[in-house]
């Protein structure tokens, strides 16, 4: 399916589906490694340059860049606000700054805080 971005509303279905029929359109899934190839080769090259060093973790469809915090319900408001919130913000203003020094747009950032619902 096709996804535009649509200034001041993100990303949008020009055809969504809606009904049972419109099933019909959407490709046959046998196409996926002729169609992404592309992908399947940047996870292949990209796992081999880890070479086990740290775990490899892709989204398709996400917003540009999403940062996980997996233990924020574990450490609570007071220890999030200690030990968590402080590095995701350095993280957030480095991202920020390093696109802008190399010229490039800013690109949403979503921050996941695992069972952090305190930290909203």
């Amino acid at each position: 399916m096709e996804v535009t971005m649509v200034p001041g509303k993100g990303p949008s279905f020009p055809e969504p589906l809606r009904e049972e029929r419109d099933l019909e359109r959407l490709r046959d899934p046998a196409a996926v490694a002729s169609e992404l190839g592309y992908v399947f080769q940047a996870i292949t090259l990209t796992r081999q340059k880890l070479a086990g060093r740290v775990p490899l973790i892709g989204f398709a469809g996400a917003p540009a860049l999403q940062l996980f915090e997996s233990h924020a319900g574990h450490l609570g408001p007071q220890l999030f606000n200690m030990f968590a919130l402080p590095y995701i913000r350095d993280v957030a203003k480095r991202v920020k700054a390093g696109l802008q020094e190399a010229g490039l747009a800013p690109v949403p950032m979503i921050i996941f805080a695992k069972d952090g619902h305190f930290a909203l």
